[in-house]
């Protein structure tokens, strides 16, 4: 009869252990979906981030070709979109909003650039603008 009680609580034991061994993949299968999430999400800030300076400096190298650069519309570059307006603040001075897409995210900058005669066009000041 001992013999019997033994292999129930084997058999319990058992199933302690796989219920505690699924507790614990079901938590590091979460614990790498949340992971896997914010490394995406980290992508796409890093991947905006370079289409929204690229946007910028297309609209500078423009700017140093001539004064009257408007701006560009919605293209595709480097796996995103990107354009830029040029408006003039005063003599040599320009405001450049860029905005860049990519993936569903969008990022809009505006810098402030300085092209003083005789010399290369430069940035003053660039701030990221909410949207």
């Amino acid at each position: 009869m001992s013999r019997r009680g033994e292999s129930g609580y084997a058999l319990l034991t058992a199933l302690v252990v796989i219920l505690l061994v699924s507790i614990a993949l079901g938590l590091l299968g979460a614990s790498l979906q949340l992971r896997m999430r914010l490394v995406r999400a980290d992508g796409v800030h890093v991947a905006l981030s370079a289409l929204s300076d690229a946007a910028v400096a297309e609209a500078v190298a423009h700017l140093a070709e001539s004064a009257y650069y408007s701006g560009s519309p919605v293209h595709d570059f480097g796996g995103g979109r990107i354009a830029s307006e040029v408006s003039p603040l005063g003599s040599g001075i320009f405001t450049v909003r860029a905005t860049a897409e990519y993936a569903d995210g969008k990022r809009i900058v505006e810098a402030e650039v300085v092209r003083p005669p005789g010399a290369a066009p430069r940035v003053r000041r660039w701030r990221r603008l909410p949207g």
